[in-house]
């Protein structure tokens, strides 16, 4: 059998098939269409839909009110977010400071104001003062009367119109002075200490204080000063008398 009888009889073969479901097609009767049931199932999904893309618009609010609650403070609770401040540890009392210098350098021949008439001022020879309606004094710190290679203090005092006494003198001893106390009856007084550039070895110093009253009626303004004692920066003395 060649190739042009076979096709035929394909061909033959496939039409009648299709005679055959023809005639079953038209005995069938098609079932009616659920429209109704389409219609319900298309309506959930509608919904479901609707409903899914709500709670993602909801959801991505809620993400910047979230954030704009954290920045407008009414995020979580304060009193358990906020952390207890450390209890204060008392502090250490301050250590006291050091007493302030009262030695000065002055330049030979400055006069160093006192109080109103009384003058003090060194020399390179040693000291001089002038008080009112009285002339200029001087007490010599090289013409030997006094010890310099011992630490020393000399002391003088004289009564002034107002009721107050100035006192004064010189000191001498190694290191370099800071500060002058004078001890007295009413207790104890800083003094001034002045000195020359150089280190000369020695110096002034003075005070002016009001006229003391002793306990057993000495009248010398001296007799009430119990010492005067000069100090280095670091507290050691360097003269007292």
């Amino acid at each position: 059998m060649n190739d042009s009888s076979r096709s035929a009889r394909a061909s033959a073969e496939a039409e009648r098939l299709r005679e055959v479901f023809a005639e079953a097609g038209q005995d069938l009767t098609p079932s009616a269409v659920p429209l109704r049931a389409i219609e319900r199932a298309g309506r959930r999904r509608l919904r479901r839909r609707r409903a899914a893309v709500l709670g993602a618009a909801c959801g991505g609010l809620l993400v910047p009110l979230t954030l704009f609650g954290f920045r407008d403070g009414s995020g979580p609770d304060p009193a358990r977010s906020v952390k207890p401040s450390p209890s204060r540890t008392a502090s250490a009392s301050p250590s006291p400071s050091a007493p302030a210098p009262t030695v000065r350098t002055v330049a030979p021949g400055e006069r160093v104001r006192v109080a109103s008439g009384i003058r003090i001022w060194l020399t390179p020879e040693g000291k001089h003062w002038s008080e009112p309606d009285q002339p200029d004094e001087f007490r010599s710190a090289v013409d030997g009367n006094l010890d310099l290679t011992r630490p020393g203090l000399s002391l003088q005092s004289s009564g002034q119109d107002d009721g107050r006494v100035f006192y004064s003198g010189i000191f001498y001893g190694p290191g370099t002075p800071s500060r002058v106390e004078m001890t007295t009856d009413a207790g104890p007084v800083a003094a001034v200490g002045l000195t020359l550039p150089g280190r000369p070895g020695w110096g002034v110093w003075y005070a002016l204080t009001e006229r003391p009253v002793s306990a057993d009626g000495r009248e010398n303004p001296a007799d009430t000063v119990s010492k005067v004692t000069v100090y280095d920066a670091k507290g050691r003395v360097i003269a007292k008398g």
